[in-house]
């Protein structure tokens, strides 16, 4: 894959992160998919496999919250020094 190619998509899937979590309903959803996906609760319960069903769970919304908070500034500025 061209270094073009991997900056566009990656600015395509942050615009799409923030297009869909953003909006008024967007922004409900986050909302939820925080508390269900124990963003900011702890994950640890004495059952080893429940606590890995939730760290699976934890890691989608910190997945999330990492295209929401991406930096498109350090992407293009990257490009342009090359």
């Amino acid at each position: 894959m061209e270094e073009k190619d991997r900056n566009q998509i990656i600015e395509e899937r942050v615009s799409d992160f923030k297009h869909s979590f953003q909006s008024g309903p967007g922004k409900r959803v986050d909302k939820y998919l925080s508390e269900f996906c124990f963003e900011k609760n702890m994950t640890f319960v004495e059952n080893s496999d429940i606590t890995a069903f939730r760290e699976g769970k934890r890691a989608v919304i910190l997945e999330i919250r990492r295209w929401l908070e991406y930096d498109l500034t350090k992407l293009r500025k990257e490009h342009e020094n090359e």
